[in-house]
């Protein structure tokens, strides 16, 4: 059985930097940042996240409803717009994009009533239901049952960058920041 990690990791672009989140963008955004961002990977052999036509349109769905979960479980988010991590670290996010940065971040500075957990990415744990842990947000209390019983996924290189979004995609515990981490905020 894999230890389970006593950290998180926040990968990001340098030129970015971290904690910044697309969905805060209003809608048309013109910001060339972001924009490059989202069609980089047609110009750039080292970009290989993929973002599809209704990727923000999607994305906004998907996080109303991690949101709604979370509030419901007694999360007390202090942003409309949570920031992504992983638990412990993944090889293949890391390796997404040539150059990416990060960020590790113990546990133990993770505030419970601003930290969620999906089973695995989000995207693809509130839109799919044919497995026990879809549909669900997990709060950082749950952390240690939610690996015992289901494990930590191990497939981290198993699954090529050219067509990842056809698999199960089950390739981390995916946990959702509704606020910065204490040592972040200015």
């Amino acid at each position: 059985m894999m230890k389970m990690p006593n950290f998180v990791t926040h990968y990001y672009l340098p030129e970015t930097g971290p904690f910044r989140s697309l969905s805060e963008l209003p809608a048309g955004s013109e910001d060339p940042v972001f924009l490059d961002i989202l069609t980089r990977h047609q110009r750039d052999t080292g970009y290989r996240r993929r973002y599809g036509r209704n990727y923000i349109e999607a994305r906004s769905k998907v996080e109303a409803r991690l949101h709604e979960l979370f509030v419901a479980r007694g999360g007390k988010p202090r942003r409309c717009h949570p920031f992504y991590l992983v638990l412990g670290e993944s090889p293949w996010f890391r390796d997404l994009n040539a150059n990416q940065s990060e960020l590790k971040i113990p546990l133990s500075e993770l505030d419970p009533e601003t930290t969620s957990l999906t089973y695995p990415d989000s995207f693809i744990a509130l839109s799919r239901d044919d497995k026990p842990y879809y549909n669900q947000v997990f709060l950082l209390s749950e952390m240690s049952e939610l690996v015992t019983r289901f494990g930590i996924p191990e497939n981290d290189h198993a699954v090529p960058y050219e067509c990842y979004w056809e698999t199960d995609f089950e390739l981390y515990i995916e946990v959702q920041l509704w606020d910065l981490p204490p040592r972040f905020k200015a």
